[in-house]
């Protein structure tokens, strides 16, 4: 009987030997897809914003290079950041207590310095869903926000991933960044430091908004990142109303709205902030339907030690930044 031979070809007779095992992508789109869907909540629609991404992707980013034990000690401090950060309507900046959570994972010397910036560096690139690569959007806003930069879960997953497998392959680089510039560009006060107890330029009282024609105040940039909410306080002490918080634009301050324009309110009000170290910042308003800037602060902490900045009712328009909010 004639033998037949079996030409199945096995590994070896393919080019790969049978006891070579095959390398493993630096990121595969299983692995990397998993770890990132379980920090990320997609809203209704299936989408996520930039700002999600980012801090999905620090947490895979230290998962990858530090190792479970540390994410695990990492994530601990995130959700304390966030909870400290989270607005008095429940949003939490959750680009900025992600990068105070990495600054406290350094300081806590869990980290190096090194290692931080390129973490932040290389997931700021890859958590880029729009145009503007210099800065990072949240979901929240109206119809044609250009503050806004969302994709849906496939799509934002497919584009960081492509950028994570460049960098850890080594075929692309991201800019290093600093993990202390704010989603704007400027630096963000960390309590007690010397960023907190700058001047006070940048606050800015608005009667009527462009955008809805009621109260918007904005607060100085020193304070961004540091607000866990902002209310407007009658002549007589009592809380009148607790405002809307709605991002960080025009300066690097962040905007918080009310329900009624401020010639409503009555006059000697005050702009009480919460800040998330617990110190209480004011803002006394004479007269609540004009414009008031640049006011000097006072209350209770190191926060509240400012420059005696004049009173303005001028219309001079607030600075502008790369990405702002939608108009005031």
């Amino acid at each position: 009987m004639e033998t037949v031979q079996n030409t199945t070809q096995t590994p070896s007779t393919q080019g790969i030997p049978a006891s070579t095992p095959q390398s493993k992508p630096a990121a595969t789109g299983g692995e990397f897809d998993q770890t990132l869907k379980a920090f990320i909540a997609p809203n209704e629609g299936n989408k996520v914003s930039e700002e999600e991404l980012f801090s999905a992707l620090v947490q895979e980013r230290i998962k990858k290079t530090q190792g479970d034990g540390a994410l695990g000690e990492f994530t601990t401090v995130l959700n304390s950041c966030k909870s400290r950060m989270r607005k008095a309507d429940g949003y939490v900046p959750v680009e900025e207590a992600t990068k105070q959570a990495l600054i406290e994972f350094k300081e806590a010397k869990k980290i190096s310095q090194e290692e931080v910036d390129k973490i932040y560096s290389e997931s700021f690139a890859a958590a880029q869903l729009d145009e503007n690569k210099e800065a990072l959007f949240d979901g929240r806003g109206g119809a044609n926000d250009p503050t806004i930069a969302v994709a849906s879960m496939e799509q934002a997953l497919l584009l960081s991933r492509a950028k994570i497998e460049s960098f850890d392959s080594g075929t692309a680089k991201a800019d290093i960044r600093s993990i202390s510039e704010a989603a704007t560009g400027k630096a963000v006060g960390t309590a007690g430091s010397e960023a907190v107890t700058g001047t006070d330029a940048g606050f800015l009282f608005k009667p009527t908004s462009e955008s809805d024609g009621k109260l918007v105040v904005l607060l100085p940039a020193r304070l961004t990142g540091l607000v866990s909410g902002l209310s407007l306080i009658g002549p007589d002490g009592q809380v009148l109303e607790s405002g809307r918080y709605r991002g960080v634009g025009n300066g690097g301050r962040e905007h918080f709205r009310f329900s009624k324009p401020g010639g409503q309110y009555p006059n000697g009000s005050t702009v009480q902030a919460k800040l998330v170290t617990g110190e209480i910042v004011r803002y006394l308003i004479s007269n609540t339907s004009q414009r008031t800037e640049n006011t000097a602060a006072t209350g209770e902490g190191d926060a509240t030690r400012s420059s005696t900045g004049p009173s303005s009712t001028s219309g001079t328009n607030p600075p502008s930044s790369s990405k702002t909010n939608a108009s005031l």
